[in-house]
């Protein structure tokens, strides 16, 4: 009987709320056999992987039940995860979910300590602009390890495998792979009663322009009074609360309603009942929010990235960075125009068709040599 391959995956810098990582790592080894997994990760990263019924191995480094202190929460997970590795039995493959430092110092461990006896596949999504200083220079950190001592690197767009190279990484280690999404699922949920006017649904951070969105909404608001925008998606407390400040600043808090984590049932029946889709953020490789949203029948408006023009095409209607004028200006033409959504409606359901998981299992299957 064959044995099976092991495969040890880093899912150690989850904090809450799915990223393109998150996901390709559940779906993809769901649909793998033949495969041992172990997971290290945290309490809250388990609890995401035991939602999506993925079975594994869970070798946890922390417990917090809200992420907090990014800093010092990484710092503990890599010494908890090197810890646990260093007493865990060699896999035939590690497999880091993210470029994060708490998946990629694990990794280099394994790899520098079994060196060809293991194969080190590392995801990378997209790079990180300088003005996100700590996450710039973290990133950086991680890019001179991964580009001396990985085997082989994901990507999901040819605009994060140019950026690669222009850093000097080999391009024979370069595979681009595209993330699936899970169509069929998406389209057996029903619409969610609660009707509004525009949904965003993410990890509450920064980059993910979250910042921007109560200038937009007031802006609408000043043309359509009861305009409402649903907030889905978790964060780090200082963000939470800068956002609930900014709300409160524009007098918006009749007319934005932040629901926090919900289930993909929850989150994907809300986004249907929803007119449009907003997604200001300043960061992505494929963006697996956005093709959720086309799935869900919702047209999506976002900021302008290079990724989108390659994956999306003219599914998304994009909006230079920053520029929330012109960006409230399209969501009210939007708004008023119910020709122009079904048009985008069904560009988005076409598209999303494109991508499925299959095909994405079949790519990444052929790099592992499973």
């Amino acid at each position: 009987m064959t044995r099976k391959k092991t495969v040890i995956a880093f899912l150690n810098a989850y904090t809450q709320g799915k990223s393109g990582g998150d996901v390709a790592l559940i779906e993809i080894f769901r649909r793998l056999k033949g495969v041992d997994l172990t997971v290290v990760t945290s309490e809250l990263g388990k609890k995401l992987c035991l939602e999506k019924k993925l079975k594994a191995t869970y070798l946890l480094t922390t417990s917090e039940k809200e992420f907090s202190n990014i800093v010092v929460t990484y710092l503990i997970r890599i010494i908890i995860a090197l810890f646990l590795i260093g007493k865990s039995q060699k896999s035939d493959i590690v497999y880091a979910t993210s470029d994060a430092l708490p998946d990629v110092l694990p990794a280099l461990f394994l790899k520098l300590r079994y060196r060809n006896s293991v194969l080190w596949l590392q995801k990378i999504f997209h790079t990180i602009p300088a003005d996100r200083f700590i996450s710039h220079h973290a990133q950086k950190m991680s890019f001179f390890f991964i580009k001396h001592f990985v085997d082989k690197i994901v990507v999901s767009n040819t605009y994060t495998k140019s950026q690669l190279l222009q850093h000097g990484f080999p391009i024979n280690k370069i595979t681009i792979n595209h993330l699936g999404i899970d169509y069929e699922s998406i389209a057996k949920i029903s619409a969610s009663s609660k009707k509004f006017d525009a949904v965003f649904m993410g990890r509450l951070h920064s980059s993910k322009g979250i910042f921007d969105l109560p200038e937009i909404w007031q802006k609408v608001v000043n043309k359509i009074p009861n305009a409402r925008l649903a907030i889905i998606g978790t964060g780090e407390a200082s963000f939470i609360g800068n956002l609930q400040l900014l709300i409160s600043k524009y007098n918006l808090k009749k007319n934005i309603t932040m629901l926090g984590y919900l289930s993909n049932q929850e989150a994907f029946s809300l986004i249907k009942s929803g007119r449009l889709f907003l997604f200001p953020s300043y960061e992505e490789g494929f963006s697996l929010t956005v093709g959720e949203a086309m799935a869900c029948g919702t047209p999506v408006m976002a900021y302008t990235q290079p990724a989108y023009d390659e994956i999306f095409k003219e599914a998304v209607i994009q909006i230079p960075a920053k520029n929330i004028e012109l960006f409230s200006k399209k969501i009210l033409d939007l708004l008023q125009d119910k020709y122009k959504r079904t048009i985008l409606k069904k560009k988005g359901l076409e598209l999303v068709k494109n991508f499925n998981w299959d095909m994405t299992v079949k790519k990444e299957k052929d790099l592992m040599n499973l």
